[in-house]
């Protein structure tokens, strides 16, 4: 049976610990051995126990989001030893999935709804930084970075990779740098060109918003010999051509 995936904020211990290292304290006075460590987000307290209806014995894999994940064991859950904790040992630790190339996703603000599928789904491609940005025709002014958080997070652990993209701050359209690689369909190169011929270094993408760039900022992208690719004549969706541009950039 497939094993429940959490991100947890703490930092996980690694297995083969010497024998001599200190326990550390838990609430109440109590300790935590060797290999065993706390967990105290009330979230995923709520989850386990009364969504999950985990149990002491019951084991999971978790990750802090370094590149490892760890097979753990639910040591105490009921709160018999912290009502708003619960302690687990680490079984396992080994490599996790992380992305193969370094891969930056400049994306300009659109819709609520269509902002959190690109979050969801450049996380399963394995986007490492998402950027967003204010530009011409961004009908969206700003970002719920709590709810953003939360989409990377679990995105993450249904995904099988063991690190969470970051999310900047809203950046205007002027301020994004001259090494990104723009997607608009008036772009002269082919993207599918572009990318195999660059398939290992770290990349940024750009992808506009609903309505695409307008021709001040295609313009302002040629004067900064800004590279302007193009996936065909058609014209995608903001959130369909975020996935195209993530699929080429990360394939291998």
């Amino acid at each position: 049976m497939r094993l429940h995936r959490f991100f947890v904020e703490e930092k996980i211990p690694v297995t083969g610990l010497p024998a001599a290292t200190p326990a550390r304290a838990i609430a109440g006075g109590s300790t935590a051995q060797a290999g065993e460590f706390l967990v105290t987000n009330e979230t995923l307290l709520n989850q386990w126990r009364n969504v999950l209806r985990m149990e002491e014995g019951d084991k999971a894999v978790l990750f802090s989001g370094d590149g490892y994940e760890s097979l753990c064991e639910f040591v105490s859950l009921t709160g018999k030893i912290a009502k708003k904790s619960a302690v687990l040992k680490v079984l396992e630790t080994k490599s996790g999935l992380v992305p193969s190339r370094e891969v930056t996703l400049y994306i300009a603000l659109i819709k609520k709804d269509n902002f959190e599928l690109v979050l969801e789904k450049a996380t399963e491609l394995g986007v490492s930084h998402i950027i967003p940005v204010q530009a011409d025709r961004s009908e969206k002014k700003g970002v719920n970075y709590e709810r953003a958080e939360k989409i990377l997070r679990e995105a993450s652990e249904q995904s099988g990779r063991a690190t969470v993209p970051t999310i900047s701050e809203v950046i205007d359209v002027e301020k994004i740098p001259n090494d990104v690689v723009v997607f608009d369909q008036r772009g002269e190169i082919s993207a599918r060109e572009f990318f195999s011929k660059h398939t290992t270094a770290p990349v940024s993408v750009f992808i506009g918003p609903e309505g695409g760039f307008t021709d001040t900022e295609i313009e302002s992208f040629h004067a900064r010999n800004i590279p302007i690719v193009s996936t065909g004549t058609q014209i995608l969706r903001a959130e369909t051509a975020a996935i195209v541009a993530l699929t080429l950039a990360l394939m291998k």
